[in-house]
């Protein structure tokens, strides 16, 4: 039986590359890394930055092409690594390495910027995660953070809703990717019938939790179901718990907010 950090890798290298080729990036997209911009009010990133755990790399590849940046992607899965050199192809200022967050392969205090979305929270261990990166910054150079919320502070019917969810995480800890992402297009009518479309449409629904919400079509849906069903690992956080996970790790937290999760602006100290 895979390890959990190796199990980890194939689940989602395989979600990476199970939709089919990914397409290069030519020009700036909004992604991730600008919604925790916009969301923290945090600065463009300045000279050599990270992404910690760069998945299928569009972030990668839309931030290198911002004129005063140099990237490096970290990627620990093959899928991943497929997709994300699809992305970057024919960025000169956009590079990949292969390789763990909880071992980073780089010296101490080399990048002026780092950010890691939705990837430590899927370790063994977040906070020696967060303090590898921490670690690679320069004093002073600024990291965004994102992970996911614990649903403490949600109503009982979220929480019950999270509960659920965990339980069919456990139901399907035995299946190939291959028959989890089928499990997601089997469910995906449902939840998008009795989740999605109430949420476009009444004021009570709008605050089920996410990815219930958010995908214009059931076929859209089936993408996050697998993030949220494949992952062997997953870590939860309350915003205070977000915050002590940059600060344990040497940074000095600037600002949180909420982003379907819990987004952190901190700084190297």
């Amino acid at each position: 039986m895979p390890t959990p950090t190796r199990a980890t890798s194939e689940r989602f290298g395989y979600g990476w590359v199970a939709g089919g080729p990914p397409a290069p990036v030519t020009s700036p997209v909004e992604y991730h890394l600008h919604a925790m911009q916009s969301v923290l009010g945090a600065p463009l990133f300045r000279g050599l930055v990270l992404d910690a755990g760069c998945g299928e790399g569009i972030d990668l590849a839309s931030v290198s092409l911002s004129e005063s940046v140099r990237a490096v992607g970290l990627e620990l899965s093959d899928g991943g690594v497929a997709a994300t050199s699809a992305r970057i192809e024919g960025l000169p200022k956009a590079r990949l390495i292969q390789g763990n967050v909880l071992s980073l392969p780089f010296a101490n205090a080399v990048f002026d910027g780092a950010y890691s979305y939705g990837v430590v929270h899927h370790t063994i261990d977040p906070e020696r995660a967060v303090r590898e990166i921490a670690r690679v910054l320069k004093p002073g150079a600024p990291l965004l953070l994102y992970v996911y919320e614990d649903f403490s502070t949600r109503a009982l019917a979220a929480r019950g809703a999270l509960a659920f969810v965990n339980a069919g995480r456990r139901f399907v800890a035995a299946m190939s990717p291959a028959a989890i992402r089928r499990f997601c297009w089997l469910i995906a009518p449902l939840v998008y019938t009795t989740c999605t479309w109430p949420s476009k449409h009444f004021r009570w629904a709008r605050s089920f939790p996410y990815p219930a919400t958010q995908n214009p079509t059931f076929r859209s849906l089936v993408p996050d179901l697998y993030d949220r069903f494949a992952a062997p690992i997953e870590q939860r956080y309350s915003e205070d718990g977000a915050r002590a996970l940059a600060e344990q790790a040497g940074c000095r937290v600037h600002r949180s907010a909420f982003l379907r999760g819990w987004a952190v602006w901190a700084e190297r100290i």
